[in-house]
């Protein structure tokens, strides 16, 4: 069984693309030492990341980043085991997302897409989390 973990934060100044790319330098660096995989979205000044890997590492990783100074606010959503690593190829995936790309998505013409994506809880948090931007 992995552990897995699913936070979000608010960035506590905003962050330029060098800041974002040693960020990610240094998350990648030591997920890999510690076995853990997981993915990072930035959307406009808000963080939401799973980490999946031994309990005891994604827990002690997590306790580090709701100590960064980056950060106002975070948030712990959700955590459990799974029976396998979703994002197993990567140390830590990384993309940035605009509050105007999830609402052109939402609008996608094929019927069952933006149905999904409108129902996604991830996009729903992504929205509620920057309704006021």
């Amino acid at each position: 069984m992995i552990f897995y973990l699913l936070y979000y934060g608010v960035e506590s100044y905003p962050l330029s693309a060098t800041d974002l790319e040693e960020l990610l330098i240094q998350a990648r660096e030591k997920n890999l030492s510690l076995d853990i995989t997981g993915s990072l979205l930035y959307c406009e000044g808000t963080f939401i990341q799973l980490l999946e890997g031994p309990e005891d590492h994604v827990r002690s990783v997590f306790r580090s980043i709701e100590k960064d100074q980056r950060l106002l606010a975070c948030k712990l959503i959700a955590n459990d085991y799974i029976q396998q690593r979703y994002f197993s190829g990567w140390s830590m995936h990384y993309e940035e997302v605009a509050a105007k790309t999830i609402k052109e998505m939402e609008t996608y013409p094929i019927a069952e897409v933006s149905s999904y994506l409108k129902q996604s809880p991830a996009v729903k948090l992504l929205k509620l989390l920057n309704r006021n931007k």
